[in-house]
């Protein structure tokens, strides 16, 4: 069974707000995501590889 996680857990891993984090998600409207739909994914799967490129934007723009 493929190991899941979601945007929540992703931003708290490395903190960031979740809902910065989220809020982030959907102003990249990645194709792959439903609006309303839940922002879990599999893990090393290209959708959480996606995600985590966002994560990388958000914790450049911190440290700036």
């Amino acid at each position: 069974m493929p190991k899941l996680t979601n945007a929540a857990d992703m931003a708290r891993s490395v903190g960031i707000d979740p809902k910065a984090f989220r809020q982030a998600l959907r102003d990249a409207k990645l194709p792959w995501h439903k609006r309303n739909d839940d922002w879990t994914v599999e893990i090393d799967g290209d959708e959480h590889s996606s995600m985590r490129t966002v994560l990388v934007t958000l914790l450049k723009r911190k440290k700036a």
